[in-house]
């Protein structure tokens, strides 16, 4: 009798459990089906709008960044100093690029891009890269770097423009296509025999920039890169390769997501016809759906893989960082149903949320991840800028309102 008892009391506690179980993933999808409504907010200030809602992102990684987060982030990724640091610049300056100069918060943002530029012009941001390579420093810092000067002269008026910083820029400039020129590869070294074209990709879009900064003077180099590249496509995908060999140039890694969504971003500001037909690419074999959400592949949809340090978490296929910046992607190409489609359940999934006006994701647990999130965000200056064509939410409302009426139905049956 005793045995019967405390059988049946198991029995009890375990669906009582299971009740508490199924209301928690009710509330859940509750939470995401409100997230894919998000809508970002926008201040006007003086002359022009910006965007609150990553003005609150810059400031709860602002707090973090004065505390050692670029040091952090190196522990824990192989650039993490200077990724963390360019992505915080470079936020600022897409966050301020339509606001008056005269402004509180133009000062503040120019105030906040020249600090990290004395962070990644430091020892600390120089002391993991190869000073002896044919480019000092390797591709990769250089490139961040002079994409980021650039972005802040492209801020400022002439006049208003720091001599040294404008030498600073035409030198670097000249050294990557000095470089370049003398390579066989189209693709320079980040490290010692190592090389990733999404590297090479920034480091050109900072040349890209001094012609729209300053009298055209690369059109020819880049026109000659850009064929140069399209020799060296990965023929798997005829996509960008994640990594090549550096002393040849042909394909060591094939195409994907994350480095694909990254090399977008830039091959847009390069050469926007090339661009177009490579995003083509990109959507055909990467953007997918789960659960009626968008989520970017880490590899193509022909392929399998796990995660990296490059790609994040990896989860039922869909990456982690390549969905991330991927949202960027879309944007950029005016693809709005997938850039919201993105956004959104990046609110919802990282559970996003605002306290005393700094705003963080995943608990803020992890800074990189909020500082690629702000940049991703940043794109948005104004409201009228996201133009959605249809409802790419219904499927995922469709499974939402089936699972929380089967969910509710054995919570509350007696």
């Amino acid at each position: 009798m005793k045995t019967d008892i405390s059988t049946f009391s198991i029995k009890k506690v375990l669906k009582l459990l299971l009740k508490f179980i199924l209301l928690f993933f009710i509330i859940g999808i509750l939470h995401l089906n409100y997230a894919m409504y998000y809508k970002p907010a926008f201040i006007k200030k003086e002359n022009g709008y910006y965007n609150k809602d990553v003005y609150e992102q810059l400031s709860f990684l602002k707090d973090e960044m004065k505390n050692g987060a670029g040091l952090e982030m190196q522990d824990l990724f192989p650039e993490g100093f200077i990724f963390i640091n360019s992505l915080y610049g470079l936020t600022w300056a897409n966050l301020i690029q339509e606001v008056d100069q005269q402004s509180l918060l133009f000062k503040e943002g120019i105030h906040e891009i020249n600090w990290t530029l004395e962070q990644v012009n430091s020892a600390q941001g120089k002391e993991i890269f190869n000073e002896f390579l044919p480019l000092e420093y390797g591709v990769f810092y250089r490139g961040w770097t002079n994409y980021l000067l650039g972005k802040k002269l492209s801020l400022q008026t002439e006049n208003e423009r720091d001599l040294i910083e404008v030498q600073t820029f035409i030198k670097n400039c000249k050294d990557i296509e000095f470089a370049i020129i003398q390579s066989k590869s189209p693709y320079l070294e980040s490290y010692r025999d190592q090389s990733w074209p999404a590297d090479n990709f920034v480091a050109m879009a900072s040349i890209a920039l001094h012609d729209k900064l300053s009298i055209p003077k690369y059109q020819a180099f880049i026109s000659n890169w850009i064929e140069k590249v399209k020799q060296y496509l990965d023929p798997t995908t005829q996509l960008i390769p994640h990594a090549v060999y550096s002393d040849t140039g042909k394909t060591l890694e094939t195409a994907r997501g994350s480095s694909q969504s990254l090399t977008l971003n830039f091959l847009i500001d390069i050469d926007p016809t090339f661009a177009k037909s490579q995003f083509n690419i990109y959507k055909e074999l990467f953007l997918d759906s789960r659960f009626g959400l968008p989520g970017i592949r880490e590899y193509p949809k022909s392929d399998k893989g796990s995660g990296d340090v490059d790609s994040g978490p990896v989860i039922l296929g869909i990456g982690g960082s390549a969905s991330i910046v991927g949202q960027r992607t879309m944007g950029k190409f005016e693809n709005w149903d997938s850039y919201e489609g993105l956004r959104n359940s990046i609110e919802g999934f990282g559970a996003a949320y605002s306290i005393n006006e700094k705003k963080k994701y995943i608990f803020g647990a992890l800074p990189m991840a909020d500082a690629f999130i702000a940049w991703s965000n940043s794109i948005e200056c104004n409201s009228s800028e996201v133009k959605t064509t249809s409802n790419w939410r219904w499927k995922f409302q469709l499974l939402s309102v089936f699972l929380v009426i089967a969910f509710g139905y054995f919570i509350f049956r007696k």
